[in-house]
């Protein structure tokens, strides 16, 4: 099972790739995609970045929206690896 911890670290490595994409300094992690700015190509970046810090992951089984929010995602994928 997860650990707050590691939820916690890879909630802030998502967050600095997405300022990273973004080309900002930091992100709000409780903010929606669409109002950080990104974009759907910017999602397919994510996208790749986490398969690499989750593991196997199955994109096809992520609700993202452009409300969905980086902390959602997180949760999305640690509950994707448990099952």
């Amino acid at each position: 099972m997860t650990t707050t911890t590691e939820t916690l670290n890879t909630l802030e490595l998502l967050k600095k790739e997405a300022a990273k994409i973004l080309n900002i300094e930091t992100v709000d992690t409780h903010v929606g995609l669409g109002e950080l700015g990104i974009d759907s190509l910017n999602v397919v970046e994510l996208i790749v970045y986490c398969e690499q810090l989750y593991g196997s992951i199955d994109p096809e089984q992520l609700n993202i929206t452009q409300y969905t929010t980086l902390e959602q995602i997180d949760i999305q994928l640690h509950q994707q690896q448990v099952a």
